[in-house]
């Protein structure tokens, strides 16, 4: 008998039906052990996070503040120095053409703030890079220019007997004290203000911090509280290990950031106004100087410029007072007296007065220029020393205080990183036994 065996192409098909997986996808997850490992994984990655962001942070401020200490602050100083400096020259030229002869010394004060206005609106146009204020210090400059040689115009007149030499020396004072000087004061409040603003930003909350850091620690808490209910164990070393790094890079990264934000208001709130206040009071110092000599100059505008004169000592005074009431300023030991300066000079400026009333100018110039204990340079001079220490006081404390804040942020970058690799490596070992009680 004979069997013939069909082809295999003409044997029906089997009819195939769809087998599922022997798990479903993403079945790890929703097991004990991938639960583990998920926590595990999230802590790490929060970990990091928090590293990320204290670095960022932290380096962050420390470039801030050394940008307020190499360039900011030095940029405003600048500025500072040539609003005074140029008040002290327009004081001293005034007071060398009334002495008539022109005393060495009152020359070379002239001459010396000139170079110090030149050298301070050197430093100033090294560090400016907004357009509108480059321009404002050109414009400083140029006019500057234009008010030296009129003084040396005014000079030459004085020398040679011209009465016009006066008028010469007016018309520098007036640009000086209507163009310049407003010019200079907007230079200075502009500089001011970019160091109060940067300063202000580094002393600022750091919320992305606070909140990344505390949701490493809620959910660390969480963690931990889930492992224990799962395991039936109630501590985890590693989770215990990890949880008390991070607690410590916040107790010292939030010290040092308390700290550092501190010393960055105290140099804006304290030092940076103490110095505001300071520079105010030196420069109407000397335009008040400038008012008072020139009423012996200009002898058509006595009145007015003994009225500007009592104007500007009545402001020093109530801002002096103002000032010396606070108990957050930098050291004033040095303005205890200059009230009573303020009140002597005043009444040497109403014995100038009382002789220009009656003629007397050869008087009254000996009362302006005089050394006497009860003459005007003397306790001009004595209050201008005053505040220039003040200025420079205040300056060093501001400085100090910025590099307080920050020097008290280093090594916390790196410690905080360390603290949070070793808080990761910590959970990763805390976890690992209870994966491993799993086959």
């Amino acid at each position: 008998m004979t069997v013939e065996l069909a082809h295999p192409s003409t044997e029906p098909l089997a009819q195939r039906t769809p087998t599922e997986p022997a798990h479903p996808r993403w079945w790890f997850v929703n097991t004990t052990p991938g639960r583990i490992l998920t926590i595990g994984v999230i802590l790490a990655m929060l970990g990091i996070l928090s590293a990320f962001a204290i670095s960022t942070t932290i380096n962050e401020r420390q470039n801030q503040l050394t940008a307020v200490l190499d360039h900011t602050e030095p940029l405003a100083f600048a500025a500072g120095q040539l609003y005074t400096t140029l008040s002290v020259a327009d004081a001293a030229a005034a007071t060398a053409f009334m002495a008539g002869s022109e005393p060495r010394p009152v020359r070379q004060r002239y001459e010396q703030a000139i170079t110090d206005a030149a050298v301070a609106a050197t430093r100033a146009s090294s560090g400016l890079t907004d357009p509108p204020l480059v321009e404002l210090l050109g414009r400083i400059n140029a006019q500057l220019a234009v008010y030296a040689g009129l003084i040396e115009t005014a000079r030459t007149n004085n020398r040679m007997g011209n009465p016009v030499g006066s008028s010469y020396l007016s018309e520098a004072s007036g640009l000086m004290q209507d163009k310049i000087l407003p010019d200079a004061e907007r230079l200075y409040v502009a500089t001011s203000a970019r160091v109060d603003a940067e300063t202000t930003a580094s002393a600022s909350i750091p919320a992305p911090v606070i909140i990344v850091v505390a949701a490493t620690l809620g959910f660390g808490l969480f963690a931990h509280r889930w492992l224990a209910r799962r395991t039936k164990r109630r501590v985890n070393i590693g989770l215990v290990v990890g949880g008390m790094a991070i607690a410590v890079m916040i107790v010292w990264v939030g010290t040092a950031l308390t700290i550092s934000t501190a010393g960055s208001r105290a140099a804006k709130n304290t030092a940076a106004d103490s110095l505001r206040t300071v520079t105010s009071l030196a420069i109407s110092a000397q335009q008040a100087r400038a008012d008072e000599t020139l009423s012996l100059i200009r002898r058509g505008d006595e009145d007015l410029r003994k009225r500007s004169f009592y104007q500007r000592v009545d402001a020093m005074r109530q801002q002096l007072a103002d000032y010396l009431a606070r108990t957050d300023n930098v050291d004033t030991s040095g303005l205890a007296n200059a009230d009573e300066l303020l009140e002597r000079w005043r009444q040497a400026d109403v014995r100038i007065n009382d002789f220009i009333a009656v003629g007397n100018y050869q008087a009254a110039t000996r009362v302006a220029l005089g050394t006497g204990e009860n003459d005007s340079t003397a306790a001009f001079e004595k209050l201008n020393d005053a505040l220039n220490q003040g200025i420079q006081e205040s300056r060093t404390q501001l400085r100090s205080d910025i590099l307080s804040a920050r020097r008290v942020l280093s090594g916390t970058t790196v410690g905080g990183a360390v603290l949070s690799v070793g808080a990761a490596l910590a959970v990763a070992l805390g976890l690992w036994p209870r994966m491993s009680e799993y086959r």
